[in-house]
């Protein structure tokens, strides 16, 4: 970018400022070894809660050491620039409930409570960014859904000064195509007029998948759950009682980053390895999950765990430099109909490769905790130790590999000399006046690491552009959120909504509450502000 502000050094107080962290609780974390820095964060930080699960799941101890075994040396921290190596990651839990901390329960929560909430449109979508005849947004066509037999209502939201597009990374390059910016070859095509012909929209989508082995283990996971409706009410009554338990951690919780040693390198084609040099040294090519519960093909994780009494789990390699890239269009000029998203998951032959080999020194891993008396049996459950050609191993990685919902990079920044670029380093949208996009469509690349964190810091970043400044503007007033943060939490061990919301609390079935889940990234929901 050319742009000095995204400097590690210029750009990490923008991370900073979100957080507030909570150290991790000794006593439950007794038997691994966890090193962090708490330097990493601000001590003022806020009000997005950062800690550890008040749960330390037995797989992630047994991952801690398989991965150390391998040569994934221990690092103090995952959030001090450096991954290759493992460690326990921060979550955006919030440490004395258990309860994930979202950008709703902290940003909007604390703003409502400091009085400097946003106004809120619900059940609001946005159809339309208008324009002036000189190319400035002037605001927003948007429709509210109506209620028992109310029509829904059209009507428009006009910008004082900008807006800002933050709807996801599959519809923010939605939402510019119908408006009239993106490629001249498609826009046509819905009758829509091109107002700004950038062939950047829509494109450059990048993604991190995973997929691994199932095998039966002998420590507690998700599947004891599963076996048993008794042992699943007693895990819920344990959270709701005091935020702690399987149900307050998102499954292992240890993750490792590494580039793929020998042999399984020597197995790469040159043509793999030189596209794989391509990227910065110290950014890994891949990342290990260990999950606590059975994948298997993962079409349903709840429905595919066999129920045979055994506790299933899975070490998963993620190919966090993905050399595949999809694209998002759109199947008409009308938001309500749904884009049309290509992601290309591992259709380039190096990701293929990297794929297979990286599925092979998994079995490595399981080899470790074989020989630690963990696997319940000798048998690996899915897909099977008669799968052994890389074929046959590509075959089963392309039925059941699943996306880590990292997608981003649909509306790319980059300086003028890129043709593809669609916002400048200062999100504005190139072409037009008033329009900025901030949210993981944004990024010019998925960093390495899980991206919600960096989302967060780009926001910041934004709005510091927006308001003149070249440093984060004082910090949140934090008066009066956590005590409300506390009653809630109070209410919650009363039983009060803890039913509405025991399946948001980290369980080992959903997408993690941590640094994985895009905050701004590629969900559906609209979030349009004015300036």
């Amino acid at each position: 970018m050319g742009d000095q502000s995204y400097s590690w050094d210029n750009f990490l107080p923008y991370y900073l400022k979100s957080c507030n962290y909570t150290a991790f609780n000794p006593a439950l974390y007794n038997s691994t070894i966890l090193p962090q820095e708490p330097g990493n964060f601000e001590p003022t930080g806020g009000p997005l809660s950062v800690s550890f699960s008040n749960y330390a799941d037995a797989f992630g101890t047994w991952a801690q050491k398989t991965y150390v075994s391998v040569g994934m040396k221990v690092l103090n921290s995952l959030n001090a620039g450096v991954l290759n190596g493992s460690a326990y990651s921060t979550l955006t839990i919030d440490a004395r409930d258990g309860y994930r901390s979202t950008s709703e329960s902290s940003f909007l929560q604390a703003a409502i409570l400091n009085g400097t909430a946003p106004t809120i449109y619900k059940n609001t979508m946005a159809l339309k960014v208008l324009f002036s005849g000189n190319n400035t947004a002037t605001g927003v066509l948007v429709r509210t859904a109506g209620d028992y037999g109310t029509n829904a209502l059209n009507f428009t939201l006009s910008a004082r000064k900008e807006v800002i597009v933050s709807a996801g990374t599959f519809q923010s390059p939605q939402l510019l195509m119908v408006s009239g910016i993106g490629p001249q070859q498609t826009l046509p095509k819905y009758g829509i007029q091109v107002l700004k012909d950038l062939p950047g929209v829509g494109q450059n989508m990048w993604d991190h998948v995973l997929f691994g082995a199932n095998r039966p283990v002998n420590v507690l996971t998700a599947s004891a759950g599963l076996n048993s409706p008794i042992t699943a009410g007693k895990l819920v009554d344990r959270f709701l009682a005091n935020g702690s338990g399987p149900l307050a951690a998102f499954g292992a919780g240890y993750y490792g980053w590494e580039d793929l040693p020998n042999p399984y390198r020597a197995n790469l084609s040159n043509s793999s390895i030189a596209a794989l040099n391509t990227f910065p040294e110290d950014w890994p090519e891949l990342e290990w999950l260990p999950i606590s519960a059975y994948l298997g093909y993962q079409t349903n994780r709840q429905r595919e765990d066999p129920r045979d009494g055994y506790n299933y789990a899975s070490i998963n390699p993620g190919i966090i430099a993905p050399l595949s890239r999809g694209n998002v269009t759109i199947s008409s000029a009308d938001m309500t109909d749904p884009p049309i998203l290509d992601p290309a998951w591992l259709t380039d032959p190096a990701d293929q490769e990297l794929a297979v080999q990286s599925f092979k020194r998994s079995r490595e891993m399981w080899q470790y905790l074989t020989s630690q008396g963990i696997t319940a049996t000798p048998y690996e459950t899915l897909p099977g130790l008669n799968v052994t050609s890389d074929q046959d191993i590509l075959t089963y990685i392309s039925k059941s590999f699943m996306t880590i919902y990292h997608a981003a990079g649909t509306c790319k920044m980059g300086n003028t000399s890129d043709s593809m670029a669609v916002i400048d380093s200062q999100a504005r949208v190139y072409g037009v006046q008033g329009l900025r996009v901030v949210d993981a469509s944004s990024f010019p690349f998925l960093p390495p690491g899980h991206p919600q964190s960096t989302i967060y810091a780009l926001a910041e970043k934004i709005a510091a552009d927006i308001l003149g400044q070249s440093t984060p503007p004082p910090g949140y007033s934090m008066a009066g959120y956590y005590e409300a943060r506390s009653n809630l939490s109070q209410a919650r061990s009363n039983g009060i909504g803890g039913a509405a919301q025991s399946n948001d609390a980290g369980s080992m079935f959903r997408s993690p509450g941590s640094f994985m889940l895009l905050a701004m990234g590629a969900v559906s929901a609209w979030a349009l502000y004015f300036l």
